[in-house]
């Protein structure tokens, strides 16, 4: 029992406030919206309250009692819909709804009856003219009695004389005062009803003045026989007029009214008048700030004389806004008719047993179906076999739970075929919020799910060939690593046997000195410049092998910075000038690489100028320029001098590992430097090319990535030795 009346209270819902998306802003809008509805409500239901006490001679005081049920029935409708926004107490709110609803209709059963009575109460012109003729009968009354004490002095002056006619006077007298008596009394009930009649007239207007200012109604009064107009303050503002500043004519209102709605309104007044019935319509009134408010109208015939109706009563209101929400929701809904039979996908939706109770043409071309023949089936008559416990999943969740879903099923055609399409359903409320239907937009992802699996295969395909690759990168690894230690080997195990035979000539050249002749001298520098030779090969093939192949990282590089640092180790001759611009940029690279890029570029155009050394004439002067440009995500540096220059014929061959274009004998030089550079560049994706002509100088260009952020990707150690 306890947990029937805890379901009762709670049940399986969720709190109001969820509907609004717990959104502070519209939570607290609905909330001091409907307890300022809910105060004012039980106001004036203590008003009414405390008005009847005060006037127990007020009539009809069982409707007063119920107006006064009705409103604060209203206000506790509002509270429970705060309550609600926290706690699903529906079944007590509706249960209080449905008291509300019940003394709402015994008041207005109770109401309806009453307006004859009240509407056949006298008016304010026929109490005047009633007050008016008790006012003539009193003084004819008061000119009767001045006549009789003017009779009764002369009766008096005439007793002596006229005691004989006393007898016969007498019974006329007593008749006289019977009918003065008489009279009396006609005019003292004659005041009593006036006074009654008075106190219910303005009773009853009293009544009727709160129920249209309750109802925010309007009255108006037209006395036909004389076409004059009476227009309540509320009936004029209504009209869009300052009460007191308008005639009250039926000319002043027609101007108001819509055009296309006068003829109508009026028709629908002379049939009223001709019919001695009554009428009920809506128009359109232009105000004076321009816009245009809906009006509704209610009029009926009071007064007939001689077959002519003489007197027509009624009331307006302003119904703008419900009629403005009526055609907003004709709008939306041709729209949303409109959406939903032009819609690119297919839409439907099913009533709350799950059977469709209208479908789009797009949905009945997806699944070859006519509309007739899908309204009222079930979904799951048309839902593949395999899916059907999906379905009722997500089925029972929109029953319970009310929230929108997605997933994935497959429908079966009119030819039995089954289709892959994408479902998203969501719960469709009535006027009262609450659920009343489904709507079901569905997606036609045949092609769709076709490429998926194409994807999954290919993914399956990628992981296979990534592991591939992570074990040929591991084997290349391991390769690297080896080869790097192969060189190492290698450069220690050649170095020292030229470093034994350097110094074993350097001993001899030592321990001989004077004693051999020029010849073996001369023999001797040229081993000594063989090993050196030899040693340099050896370092700049290490070198080479290396570039590439070891761990870099990338850091901010001032190139003006480095440019610096690098002319500084070279250590150019005096000879020779090296302009290096001073708007050079600042970027993201591999600092080591591209200051040995620079280091061998410079260091070549230095060691191939005819001034190198002391070939180079007295008073002239070697000179490396290096400029830049911005390429957006490159930059193009240029590195040139005035030496002698490389015919077209070499300028491949620059860059092939140990090509020189001088004997080494002439010459001493490796070959090694600028396949260095050209690896570098190339490992960098970017190239390198030079222009030349004999005797012209050369210019070496290459190009580089231009990062001027630091890459997200680049987590190296920045202490991990630099290629």
């Amino acid at each position: 029992m306890v947990e029937y009346w805890q379901s009762l209270r709670l049940g399986p819902y969720i709190p109001h406030g969820h509907c609004y998306l717990w959104q502070p802003v519209l939570v607290w809008l609905h909330l001091l919206s409907d307890a300022l509805i809910a105060l004012s409500y039980w106001m004036i239901a203590g008003a009414l309250i405390y008005f009847v006490q005060r006037r127990p001679d007020v009539p009809f005081r069982p409707l007063f009692w119920l107006f006064a049920t009705f409103i604060a029935a209203c206000g506790a409708t509002h509270l429970l819909a705060v309550w609600t926004l926290w706690f699903p107490t529906y079944w007590v709110s509706g249960t209080v709804k449905a008291l509300t609803a019940l003394v709402s209709l015994a008041t207005a059963l109770e109401l309806v009856p009453r307006l004859p009575q009240a509407l056949a109460l006298p008016n304010a012109t026929q109490l005047m003219d009633m007050n008016r003729a008790l006012q003539d009968e009193i003084g004819d009354r008061k000119q009767a009695e001045a006549s009789l004490r003017t009779a009764e002095q002369e009766v008096r002056q005439l007793n002596q004389t006229l005691e004989d006619r006393v007898q016969r006077r007498t019974a006329q007298l007593e008749e006289a005062n019977q009918q003065i008596e008489t009279l009396l009394e006609q005019e003292r009930q004659a005041r009593v009803t006036l006074q009654r009649t008075t106190t219910n007239l303005q009773e009853t207007a009293e009544r009727l003045n709160l129920a249209l200012s309750a109802a925010q109604m309007g009255s108006w009064d037209w006395q036909l026989d004389t076409n004059t107009q009476f227009w309540s303050p509320q009936t004029e503002r209504i009209m869009g007029f300052e009460p007191g500043t308008v005639s009250p004519t039926a000319e002043v209102w027609a101007e108001r009214v819509h055009p296309q709605d006068l003829p109508e309104i009026q028709a629908l007044v002379d049939d009223a008048i001709a019919s001695q019935a009554e009428f009920v319509g809506q128009y359109r009134m232009h105000w004076p700030d321009g816009s245009w408010h809906w009006v509704s109208a209610y009029g009926r015939v009071v007064s007939v004389k001689d077959g002519h109706a003489q007197r027509l009563v009624g009331v307006v209101q302003d119904i703008t806004v419900a009629k403005q929400a009526e055609l907003d929701l004709r709008a939306s809904e041709r729209r949303f008719r409109a959406v939903f039979e032009q819609a690119a996908v297919g839409m439907a939706r099913l009533d709350w047993q799950g059977h469709w109770i209208q479908v789009n043409q797009k949905f009945c071309d997806i699944l070859g179906y006519r509309p007739e023949e899908l309204i009222s089936r079930s979904f799951q008559s048309i839902t593949y076999e395999g899916d059907r416990q999906q379905d009722e999943y997500y089925y029972h969740q929109l029953l319970t739970e009310h929230t929108p879903c997605q997933f994935e099923k497959r429908y079966l055609r009119k030819d039995g075929t089954p289709l892959w399409t994408l479902v998203t359903a969501s719960v469709e409320s009535d006027a009262a919020d609450c659920p009343s239907a489904f709507i079901a937009i569905v997606e036609d992802i045949e092609d769709r799910k076709a490429a998926q699996e194409e994807l999954l295969r290919r993914a399956d395909e990628m992981a296979n060939t990534n592991l591939m690759l992570a074990h040929t990168t591991a084997m290349l690894e391991q390769r690297n690593a080896e080869l790097d230690q192969f060189a190492y080997v290698a450069s220690h195990d050649l170095k020292a046997p030229l470093r034994a035979i350097s110094n074993l000539a350097d001993w001899i050249g030592e321990d001989l000195e004077g004693q051999i002749p020029a010849e073996n001298r001369r023999q001797l520098e040229l081993l000594r410049s063989r090993v050196q030779r030899m040693e340099g090969l050896i370092n700049g093939l290490l070198e080479y092998s290396r570039v590439g192949r070891r761990q870099r990282s990338m850091v901010a590089v001032n190139l003006n910075q480095l440019l610096d640092n690098v002319i500084d180790s070279l250590d150019p001759p005096e000879q020779f000038k090296v302009e290096v611009p001073t708007d050079l940029p600042t970027l993201y690279s591999h600092k080591t690489a591209l200051g040995q890029v620079f280091a061998n570029l410079i260091n070549n155009a230095i060691k191939h100028h005819h001034c190198a050394g002391e070939a180079c004439p007295e008073g002239n002067r070697g000179t490396v320029r290096i400029t830049w440009q911005d390429q957006g995500q490159w930059l193009e540096f240029a590195i040139a001098d005035d030496g002698p220059g490389i015919a077209p014929q070499y300028h491949d061959k620059i860059f092939t590992i140990f090509q020189t274009l001088k004997a080494r004998d002439d010459f001493e030089s490796t070959g090694v430097g600028l396949a260095v550079v050209k690896k570098i560049v190339e490992a960098e994706n970017g190239r390198v090319w030079l222009t030349s002509a004999v005797g012209e100088g050369t210019t070496f260009y290459f190009t580089w990535p231009f990062i001027k952020t630091p890459s997200t990707q680049d987590n190296e150690d920045p202490t991990a030795p630099n290629s």
